[in-house]
C-alpha cells in the first residue's frame, strides 16, 4: 500500500484488501486455524497492536485491520459509522479475506463494542476479550472536545482538512493522549500525531464516536454465549471503571472481569504486561466464567 510510510509499525504485514466500497488497510499475521480479530478504538489504528500483533501470531492467525473511516481504510462513499454498518462491514472483510470464522476477537475501547455487535451478525466467537469497552455513555472529553466537532460546518471536507493540517503542530493530541492518563513514548505519539494529520481519519473518528448506540446494543447482549473477559483499568480517564463495572453487572453477569492498574491506553503503554494477560485467558479458555 502506498500510503503507509514504511516505517509504520507491523508494515510488513500489512494487506488491501477490496470489498464493496471499502480498500481495507489490514494486517495479517500467522498461519493458524485459529483466528483471532483484533479491533482498535475511535481515533485509533491497527498500529495501536504493536507487538501484541507479531506475537500472537505465532500461535494464531491474527486480523487487525483499521477500521472504516480509520488510519489508511478508505471508502468510495460516506457510509454511517453505526455499529451495525460496521459489522457488516467487517462481515464483508471476513468474506473476502476467505476466512470462515473468528474463534476470537480482542477489542480496545469502542473495539470490544464493535466486536460484541459483529458477534450479533455472525457465528459467536468462542471468547470476546475487551480492553476497557467503551459500554457507558460518552465520556466528558467527548463534550468538551469531540461534541462541537459535530457541527456540520465543522465536518465538511473542507473545515476537517484545514483541521487536520493544524491538529498535529498543536497540543491537542498530547491532550487528549494525556487524558487517557497512560504514559507513551514520543514514538507512540508521533504515530496519533501522523493519523490526525488525514482529514478523512479525523471525520471518521468523529463519526465512529458519535454512531455508537450503546443503549441498543446492550439490550441485544443478552444473546451473545461466546466467553466474554472484560479488562479494566483503574485509572482509565476516558472510561469511568466504576460506571463500567455497574454496566457489566446488569447485563453481562457471567463475564469475567479482570482489574489492573493503568489507563485508557494500557496496552500501548505496556506491551509486554497486556499480551502476557491477553495470553492467560487465550490459555485458558475452557475455564469457568465467573464474575470477578
Amino acid at each position: 500500500m502506498k500510503n503507509i510510510p514504511k516505517d509504520w509499525p507491523n508494515h510488513s504485514f500489512s494487506r488491501e484488501i477490496k470489498t464493496e466500497d471499502l480498500y481495507w488497510h489490514v494486517q495479517v499475521g500467522g498461519d493458524s486455524p485459529k483466528h483471532i480479530l483484533m479491533l482498535h478504538g475511535t481515533g485509533s489504528s491497527a498500529h495501536t497492536w504493536g507487538s501484541i500483533f507479531t506475537e500472537l501470531a505465532k500461535n494464531y492467525t491474527v486480523i487487525a485491520p483499521d477500521l472504516p473511516g480509520h488510519g489508511f481504510t478508505t471508502s468510495v462513499t460516506k457510509k454511517s459509522l453505526s455499529l451495525d454498518e460496521l459489522a457488516i462491514q467487517l462481515t464483508q472483510l471476513r468474506e473476502a479475506l476467505d476466512i470462515q470464522y473468528f474463534d476470537y476477537i480482542i477489542g480496545h475501547s469502542a473495539g470490544a463494542t464493535l466486536g460484541l455487535s459483529y458477534a450479533l451478525v455472525n457465528e459467536q466467537p468462542k471468547e470476546i476479550i475487551g480492553l476497557n469497552p467503551s459500554l457507558i455513555s460518552l465520556p466528558s472529553l467527548y463534550h468538551q472536545f469531540i461534541a462541537p466537532l459535530l457541527n456540520p460546518i465543522v465536518t465538511s471536507s473542507f473545515f476537517t482538512s484545514i483541521l487536520s493540517d493544524l491538529l498535529p503542530h498543536t497540543k491537542i493530541i498530547d491532550g487528549l493522549l494525556d487524558s487517557t492518563k497512560t504514559s507513551l513514548s514520543q514514538e507512540k505519539r508521533a504515530l496519533y500525531k501522523t493519523l490526525f494529520n488525514n482529514a478523512d481519519h479525523l471525520n471518521g473518528s468523529i463519526s465512529f464516536m458519535a454512531g455508537a448506540d450503546i443503549t441498543n446494543l446492550l439490550e441485544k447482549c443478552k444473546t451473545i454465549q461466546s466467553k466474554l473477559i472484560f479488562i479494566l483499568t483503574e485509572d482509565d480517564g476516558w472510561i469511568p471503571i466504576n460506571n463500567l463495572r455497574n454496566v457489566i453487572r446488569k447485563y453481562f453477569d457471567k463475564a469475567k472481569v479482570i482489574e489492573i492498574k493503568g489507563g485508557h491506553l494500557f496496552h500501548e503503554g505496556d506491551e509486554v504486561a497486556a499480551l502476557k494477560l491477553i495470553q492467560h485467558t487465550l490459555n485458558n479458555e475452557g475455564e469457568a466464567d465467573v464474575n470477578s
